[in-house]
């Protein structure tokens, strides 16, 4: 019996899942204004910038238009992996050349906190010339949290490419 009832609950998430499908193609073949939407809904309650944030990633057209603020949820502790996600579902060659402008715009007023989120950020997109720019900024900050950052980051690198190597 409990089989039976589990199977029950198990259909309904399914179906509501064909239905979130479903919606989401809807609204994206049919909004007219899909990108205004979803840029109030990046900046809305938590459900709103949720469902944002994996329609974006699911469907990632309007990414490059929304860049901004996505960067801007990429940067609070709450939403950054979301919102690392939805952006690497850009297209590349789209994405890179203005996260390439935002990252060298927003490292120049960055405290010590954006600063990580930003070379986490970067290091998720593979953005590797970004980071070292970053890094390399921060690193003439002199101060000890942007200090950390640095080899934080210059760590990670030196690990990741000793596993690299064979």
């Amino acid at each position: 019996m409990a089989d039976e009832v589990d199977q029950e609950l198990w259909a309904a998430v399914v179906a509501a899942q064909q239905q979130l499908a479903r919606a989401r193609a809807e609204f994206h073949r049919h909004a007219q204004s899909r990108p205004e939407i979803l840029a109030g809904a990046l900046r809305g309650s938590s459900w709103e910038r949720g469902a944002a944030l994996s329609f974006l990633e699911t469907l990632p057209d309007d990414v490059p238009e929304l860049l901004d603020v996505l960067i801007d949820n990429a940067m609070a502790p709450g939403w950054a992996l979301a919102a690392r996600r939805a952006i690497a579902a850009g297209r590349p060659e789209a994405i890179s050349p203005l996260i390439k402008k935002a990252s060298a715009e927003r490292s120049l007023n960055a405290d010590a906190e954006d600063c990580r989120r930003l070379a986490e950020l970067l290091e998720h997109l593979g953005e590797s010339d970004c980071l070292a720019d970053l890094l390399q900024a921060a690193g003439r900050q002199g101060d000890p949290e942007y200090l950390e950052i640095v080899e934080d980051f210059r760590s990670a690198e030196t690990s990741s490419d000793r596993r690299a190597r064979p």
